[in-house]
């Protein structure tokens, strides 16, 4: 009424005003329109005496600043008809009125309580006739209405004799979607008649379809029209969009005598429209909603009605709710489920998708007829992409007391779920196929106590129990808590941990704990029996029963440990102290009787104290241990450390940099001490091995390190040096830090490092001087490290290199190798190129090999030139690439077989010793041999591409074979899955057994991804009666000899034919037996044989004793005297010669000539092509 009657005061103010009078209108003005929360200022008030009033800018502000302003106001008035009793206004009118956000509410403003509604229009000695209310530009900002939006404002406003009517159209005039709303009103205070008509629209994208998130944000109208009175009101609701109507029907409020406001609704329609494509199916295109209820005058909410019905959804209950927020009634019914029997894609917020099969939900309470409440929900085929179920249920019932200063509630819940699926396979086979689990509660109005006495949790083989008491819900939330959980099989847990679990354990937690302030008083004890994690050493610690146990307390003090013990086999390990914002004191125990808990290769007992006082910027760390008999399974350890050891050590922490005070070690073979000297930090550091030999057998003698560390703020400055046996004599100078600046340099014999490289063994010369600064990484280090007068041999492999120079030039995370060798058997190789010094090990090294003899006594013996690249990163898709052309070449068929002796069955060793396993190692023995013709797994995934060429002169010898070979065999693929091509064929050659010689028909050496070649030898003999054929194919480490003839006969009928000329039944006692010794000889057991061996005494490629048919004896030797140039000489037992010379034009065409003692000759020109 104030702002109503004000205006009137100021017209009727003396026209004499003055100008200081004006300036008091102001303040009067903004004084009285001001309230709580809202600051009004007025700029430019002028013409307040005139007929045209006007007002520059008028703002109003709340606590949070100036929300709305208006420009250029307006108010063009009737004097003369106020004389009449009339208010005429003729314009009332602004340039623009911004609103760039919602005010803050009053703070101070409180809640009407429920009752009757009384309304009633100011009853005025004037009437009041306003013909035009306009703004010409009105600006919401996005905060308003969710985007920001510029329009325009007119309006009409009849007042008089306790009646009103108004209208009130806005209109958008931006660029925007067009917006109209449109509200016609009337009241009159004798009738209490109400008449309302809003119509509100607006194009697409629109605001309303914008805030609501529409599907394609539609063009939508909202109209409301009804009549009534304000306690009873009755009004046509309808929603449209894309001009469609979606939701439409009566609204009614009605209060009754004694205050209580009654509300209704029915409404119905097809809304799917509204929402997402595929969540219409879950509403279908007939929705109804019915709801009827009253709130009386002392706050009692009551829903008598509520009816929800779509296609996959129905809803019905009621509902009645006490003031104190209590339901006084519940009947409410759910249910959703796709009638046709399918999915049903709930309409949820959010990218991910949720669909069930069905949902039940059942709430039933009446105080009426006792305090019993019961509530049902059931679930099944949840299904999302991160989730699915395939039934869940929750069951719960209990007593709900609502008499005053009793009031509580509490009951019994029961909860079980089957198929858990989507999630971490790992957390699916923890929790299992189904789990269950139940809980009592209670909670009385009053207590501020919510208890949870009974919660259990039950899987499979798993279950949690106990109870949660939580003190003071309004405070602190206190709680005092019982869990325990036991575990039977902990392999169900092995996907969660990453690691193969297995035992069981059991869990418990009890105490308090005050979530809000972070203190706590736990006590925690685990147990197991028979743990296991994949790891052989702990799973023989814990292979019986293992337990730890913890106490805790944190209060407002700081945290106390009052008790840590942990225990498995012989182990115990005991700690306890306090930690607090002044400083810690902590102290710790290990007592392990046995080091044998880990295994056979353990031993020794150990026993260690330490400590730590005072704060990380200003304490003192101690440490004391003793160890008897120690054994850890390394070999060269094991040795250092036997007997007894002890270690003391003290280290200060000065403004949060550690100083070492005192560090002793002492055992048998090895000490070592270093000891500070005073607050400076610095430190004297020395140590001694007794004996070198004890890690290098050849190298007796002791190793000492002296020198002195000196602190330089967190780094140190260092001066070591080291001496010992095998002239090992390293320095080492400069910042030890995080930034390092170090120069070391020494020499010493390669040889020492044997035991690192086994079974690759060193020797030579090792000097180094390499500068390491501005990191540890290897790409900070730069120098030189050399190798002079060395030896690198592989015994395994029959290789040994000598006079072996090597430089290792560093710098920039790259190794520059360049490295000479001779081959002890003759020949040299040379090895050049960058190698980085980090991961991947990029390199580009090239090997050049000349002359190089490599022999295998039982296999092979060759001479090779070669020159190979190794390109790439070593550790992935590195490449080598070049060409190996060997030189006389020659293939031992080893001499086993069927008749040699059966290897051993394998054979289990019980309890080896380190030592033992590693003899074996070096043997070759005991590991696991990859069977089959591809490499080895898990190598890196070189890339191969290496043509080995031998145009002629591979011999292969043994089992009766001599034959020459020749070709060209390229291998490809990568190191694990080797491919090769090409084989290695048959230049000429012959098979002997007991005499008789028989010429190879065919003959073919080739490769199959492995490096032990398949042979194939097949030479055939003709009598009168029989064709025999002679066979040898297999690996040519383990070939198979095979006899077959036409027509087909026993292999030894065959063997008969092809010695004797005759059947085995017409064989001589003596021929029986030159027969076994043909059989031993092929199946491997005859040895290389006389001839073989004057072959190689007298240095020819080939040497053969022939008997003819009439007893006569004759001798032929041949040689390569050039690659392709073969020349024989032989001689029979009359003294006849003849030289045969065989000249290779091309593969395939060959030029053979012939001179015998008697002077005759030949020559011929020989074609041969396989098909």
């Amino acid at each position: 009424m104030r702002k109503v009657l004000l205006p009137l005061f100021l017209v009727l103010t003396p026209a004499a005003a003055s100008a200081d009078d004006r300036g008091y209108l102001t303040a009067l003005l903004e004084d009285n329109l001001s309230g709580a929360g809202r600051q009004v200022t007025i700029t430019g008030f002028a013409g307040a005496l005139s007929s045209r009033a006007t007002i520059q800018q008028l703002t109003i502000a709340d606590d949070e600043g100036i929300w709305i302003t208006l420009d250029d106001v307006v108010l063009d008035w009737s004097r003369t008809a106020l004389l009449s009793g009339q208010v005429i206004v003729n314009e009332l009118s602004a340039s623009a009125i911004t609103m760039e956000r919602i005010p803050t509410g009053d703070p101070d403003q409180t809640t009407p309580e429920a009752g009757t509604f009384e309304f009633s229009l100011p009853e005025l000695p004037v009437s009041i006739d306003i013909g035009e209310v306009r703004a010409d530009r009105i600006v919401l900002g996005a905060p308003v209405l969710g985007q920001p939006l510029e329009g325009t404002l007119s309006a009409k406003v009849h007042l008089a004799g306790g009646e009103g009517n108004a209208s009130v159209l806005i209109e958008r005039k931006d660029d925007g979607p067009e917006g109209r709303i449109a509200l016609e009103g009337s009241y009159a205070n004798e009738t209490g008649r109400l008449v309302l008509d809003l119509d509100a629209r607006e194009g697409a994208g629109g605001i309303v379809a914008s805030a609501l998130d529409l599907p394609g944000a539609p063009p939508a109208a909202l109209t409301l029209k009804g009549e009534g009175t304000f306690n009873d009101f009755a009004a046509e609701f309808r929603l449209e969009s894309d001009g469609d109507e979606r939701l439409a029907g009566p609204i009614s409020v009605k209060t009754a005598e004694d205050g209580t406001r009654g509300f209704a609704a029915r409404l119905s329609g097809n809304p799917a429209p509204l929402f997402l494509p595929e969540y219409a199916e879950f509403l279908g295109e007939d929705l109804k909603l019915d709801v009827t209820g009253a709130r009386s005058p002392t706050g009692t909410l009551s829903l008598d009605e509520l009816l929800l019905e779509a296609r996959s959804l129905n809803l019905s209950g009621k509902l009645r709710l006490a003031p104190d927020g209590l339901p006084e009634l519940l009947d409410i019914t759910a249910s959703v489920a796709d009638p046709a029997g399918g999915e049903v894609l709930l309409p949820t917020s959010g990218p991910v998708e949720t669909r069930i099969r069905r949902a039940d939900l059942v709430l039933a309470f009446d105080a009426t007829q006792d305090s019993g409440w019961s509530a049902r929900v059931d679930l099944a085929g949840l299904n999302r992409p991160d989730l699915t179920v395939e039934r869940a249920g929750l069951r719960g019932s209990g007593r709900l007391d609502r008499a005053a200063g009793r009031r509580g509630v509490g009951g019994t819940l029961l909860f079980d779920m089957t198929g858990l699926g989507g999630l971490d396979p790992a957390l699916v086979t923890a929790l299992g196929e189904r789990f269950d689990g139940r809980a009592v509660f209670s909670w009385r109005e009053g207590a501020g106590r919510l208890a949870i006495p009974q919660i259990t949790l039950t899987g499979a083989d798993y279950g949690l129990n106990g109870g949660i008491w939580i003190e003071g819900l309004g405070e602190a939330l206190k709680t005092r808590l019982r869990l325990e959980v036991d575990a039977s099989d902990l392999s169900r847990f092995s996907g969660l941990a990453g690691r193969p679990l297995g035992g069981a354990a059991e869990v418990g937690l009890r105490g308090e704990v005050s979530p809000l302030t972070g203190a706590f008083d736990l006590v925690l004890d685990v147990t197991g029996q028979g743990l296991t994690s994949g790891i052989a050493e702990a799973d023989r610690l814990l292979a019986g029963r293992s337990a730890i146990t913890a106490s805790v307390l944190r209060d407002t003090t700081g945290t106390e440990l009052r008790s840590f013990t942990a225990s498995a086999a012989t182990l115990n390990v005991t700690g306890q102290g306090r930690l607090q914002s002044s400083g810690a004191s902590l102290t710790g125990n290990i007592v392990w009787a046995s080091l044998a808990d880990l295994g056979p290769n353990y031993g020794g007992s150990l026993n260690v104290a330490g400590g730590f006082d005072g704060t990380l910027q200003d304490g003192l760390i101690t440490l004391t241990g003793q160890g008897d008999g120690l054994r850890i399974g390394q070999a060269e350890v094991d040795r250092l450390i036997a007997g007894r050891s002890d270690i003391a050590l003290k280290l200060a922490l000065l403004d949060g940099a550690p100083v070492l005070r005192d560090l002793n070690l002492t055992s048998p073979n090895l000490s070592a001490e270093v000891a500070g000297e005073g607050d400076s930090g610095a430190m004297r550091v020395s140590g001694r091995l007794s004996d070198l030999a004890l890690l290098a057998p050849d190298f007796p003698g002791p190793v000492t390190l002296s020198g002195r560390l000196t602190p330089r703020g967190s780094d140190f400055d260092a001066d070591l040096r080291v001496t010992g046996p095998a002239g090992i004599d390293a320095r080492v100078n400069g910042r030890i830090g995080a930034v390092p600046d170090l120069a070391i340099s020494g020499t010493g014999e390669a040889a020492v490092a044997n035991a690192l490289t086994d079974p690759v063994t060193l020797g030579g010369r090792l000097g180094y001087d390499i500068r390491l600064s501005g990191g540890w990484a290897p790409q900070n280090a730069t120098g030189r490290v050399t190798l002079s007068g060395g030896q690198v041999a592989v015994p395994a492999r029959g290789l040994s290199l000598d006079s072996v120079a090597a430089t290792a030039d560093l710098s920039g995370g790259t190794a520059r190798l360049a490295l000479t060798a001779s081959a002890a058997r003759g020949g040299g190789l040379r090895l050049d190129g960058p190698l980085g010094l980090v991961a991947p090990y990029n390199a580009d090294l090239s090997l050049r090999m000349e002359r190089l003899r490599l022999r295998d006594p039982e296999l092979y013996d060759t001479t090779l030139d070669a020159v190979l690249q190794l390109s790439g990163p070593l550790l992935g898709a590195a490449r080598l690439t070049g060409r190996v052309v060997l030189d006389e070449t020659e293939l031992r068929v080893p001499s086993t077989g069927f008749a040699s002796a059966a290897d051993l069955e394998a054979i289990s060793h019980v309890n080896d010793r380190a030592e033992v396993r590693a003899t074996r190692a070096r043997a070759g023995v005991g590991a696991a041999s990859g069977g089959g013709t591809g490499a080895a797994g898990g190598l890196p995934g070189w890339l191969l591409d290496v043509v080995i060429a031998a145009p002629n002169r591979v011999f292969v010898r043994g089992r009766g074979l001599d034959a020459e070979l020749g070709g060209e065999i390229r291998i490809g693929g990568s190191l694990n899955n080797i491919i090769p091509s090409g084989a290695l064929d048959l230049v000429r050659g012959r098979l002997d057994i007991l005499g008789k010689r028989l010429v190879l028909d065919e003959a073919s050496l080739v490769l199959e991804g492995s490096f032990i070649p398949y042979i194939t030898f097949v030479a055939t003999n003709v009598t009168e009666d029989v064709t025999s054929i002679v066979t040898i194919e297999g690996p040519a480490n383990d070939p198979v000899v095979t006899f077959s003839s036409d027509p087909e006969l026993p292999q030894e009928e065959v063997l008969a034919w092809l010695l004797f000329g005759r059947g085995l039944d017409t064989i001589s006692a003596f021929q029986a037996a030159q027969l076994a010794n043909a059989v031993a000889t092929l199946a491997g057991r005859g040895g290389e044989g006389i001839v073989s061996k004057l072959r190689r005494g007298f240095g020819v490629d080939d040497l053969d004793v022939n008997t003819a048919a009439d007893g006569t004896t004759s001798v032929s030797a041949g040689k390569y005297i050039s690659d392709n140039v073969y020349t024989e000489f032989g001689v029979d037992q009359s003294g006849n010669t003849r030289v045969n010379l065989n000249l290779d034009l091309r593969p395939g065409v060959t030029v053979k000539g012939r001179v015998d003692s008697d002077g005759s000759s030949g020559i011929g020109l020989f074609l041969e092509r396989d098909y």
